[in-house]
């Protein structure tokens, strides 16, 4: 319901339908316009950051994931406090599969582990030194917005997925 921005009224296993057949139609762009100026503690908001990342990767696979290798074998991962245990390193491409099946209606896993984890490959990707932590460089980018452009991109939005997925491990993102 909160992904279309319909009431309790409209919605309905009719209305799921209507949305996994359009995006397989049409693709998630459709829908992903609703989701641009949703609050990033929002089901919504964390959709439209997860198809950010997500149409990023999909541009730039090779990019990405050069920026991520790198981040791995940084000396440390941005936004990671260094007395925390060092967190499990997950498969970048595995990740941006998964986003993009959730996206795409084909996988409704564990959102919260999705969540973290793509959170978590925003840090990795902001660690590394050739690439820092800008995400999208050019205003004429189709990918660029608040979210992209702003300082520090990819660290401040993994800190927004990890709050997403606090409230969905507490059962309240909506």
């Amino acid at each position: 319901r909160a992904l279309l921005g319909l009431s309790d009224e409209e919605f309905g296993p009719d209305a799921v339908t209507n949305l996994v057949n359009a995006i397989d139609e049409e693709g998630v762009d459709i829908v992903a316009d609703l989701w641009e100026r949703s609050p990033e503690f929002t089901l919504p908001g964390a959709f439209w950051r997860l198809y950010l990342f997500n149409e990023w990767y999909q541009r730039d696979p090779l990019t990405v994931h050069k920026r991520y290798v790198e981040g791995v074998n940084a000396p440390f991962t941005a936004g990671i406090d260094d007395t925390d245990p060092a967190p499990e390193v997950p498969d970048e491409a595995e990740v941006f599969e998964r986003v993009n099946n959730l996206l795409k209606g084909r996988e409704f896993g564990d959102l919260t582990k999705l969540l973290r984890d793509s959170a978590l490959v925003m840090r990795i990707l902001a660690s590394g030194a050739t690439f820092g932590t800008t995400w999208i460089r050019s205003d004429k980018d189709r990918l660029a917005n608040m979210v992209t452009r702003r300082a520090s991109a990819l660290i401040e939005t993994a800190k927004e997925l990890d709050t997403a997925a606090d409230r969905s491990e507490a059962g309240r993102l909506i």
